[in-house]
């Protein structure tokens, strides 16, 4: 048994750190291994003992955190879209700094983002897919997180025409779809074209949806 599985008694501290927050770390540590495989050899083909070996657990300290393998593929599903969905962040200036400067900064964030961890990338936009009804239903309640995003980037510069009708959240859905289709097709080929390229891409489609431009 590794030191950092050692038999502590509840709520007593060890080494300077208290029961919670090892058990935080503990939390993470199978986060962190679970991104690593699910995010390469795939989720499907993952078990909980794989997983707690990489995490250098034992499986009670899996059951600690998580349930299910499930649980564990929604956990580390959360903290990645978190981080795409903060990348996507919109100055309290944006009205200044103007339309076209918001929707590039915000574009390149996010691609960026996705190119700096292409795993937990593949668990978002590929491994959650048809999993369970329980996944689906995540997966399309996070879509909608990222339709507000899109709407509060429209909204930041006041000039957001295609999106400023009663239809604007359909087109928005539309549009989420449409990058996150591009983004899904630069993560399983990132060869096939310069990431800055597919950044532009993106920036055309939400440019003339929203704003009217096609250049």
């Amino acid at each position: 048994m590794s030191s950092s599985e050692t038999e502590i008694a509840p709520g007593r501290p060890y080494r300077g750190s208290s029961a919670e927050a090892r058990r935080d770390a503990r939390r993470e540590r199978l986060l962190d291994a679970a991104v690593d495989i699910f995010g390469t050899s795939g989720y499907r083909s993952a078990s909980i003992d794989r997983i707690c070996s990489a995490a250098g657990l034992t499986k009670r300290y899996f059951y600690e955190s998580f349930d299910s393998s499930e649980a564990l593929l929604e956990a580390v599903y959360r903290r990645a879209t978190t981080t795409m969905l903060t990348s996507i962040h919109v100055s309290s200036d944006a009205h200044i700094t103007g339309a076209e400067h918001v929707l590039q900064s915000a574009l390149s964030n996010f691609f960026r983002t996705i190119a700096n961890d292409p795993r937990s990338a593949r668990i978002v936009l590929l491994e959650v897919l048809g999993v369970s009804a329980e996944v689906d239903a995540l997966y399309r309640q996070t879509t909608g997180l990222f339709v507000d995003a899109v709407l509060a980037v429209a909204d930041s510069v006041g000039t957001a025409r295609g999106l400023a009708g009663p239809n604007r959240r359909t087109l928005a859905v539309g549009l989420v779809g449409a990058v996150l289709m591009m983004t899904q097709q630069w993560l399983l080929a990132p060869d096939s074209e310069p990431l800055d390229g597919v950044i532009a891409s993106a920036h055309t489609i939400l440019g003339a949806v929203a704003f009217g431009r096609l250049d």
